[in-house]
């Protein structure tokens, strides 16, 4: 019972600061493809309406997780042809 809480607790914090990185790093790619003309909302949208928080966040989100993945695959590629 214990060690069930422990591990969902742990699997919150885990995919929290998860999902916080590769919404940041979405933001910043957003940032840097539009050359400074869409400003990184640190505050992820909060001051939107939901419909509105939820579409920005997830396309942050989602520009993230593209981004560490095809790094990914150019830091395995590298390797595996050297």
């Amino acid at each position: 019972m214990m060690s069930e809480i422990i591990e969902a607790i742990i699997k919150f914090i885990v995919k929290f600061i998860f999902e916080i990185f590769l919404t940041y790093t979405g933001e910043i790619v957003l940032f840097v493809i539009t050359f400074g003309k869409r400003k990184p909302r640190w505050d992820l949208y909060a001051r939107e309406s939901a419909g509105r928080f939820v579409i920005f966040t997830e396309i942050s989100f989602w520009v993230g997780s593209a981004v560490w993945l095809i790094a990914i695959l150019i830091i395995y590629w590298f390797f595996v042809r050297s």
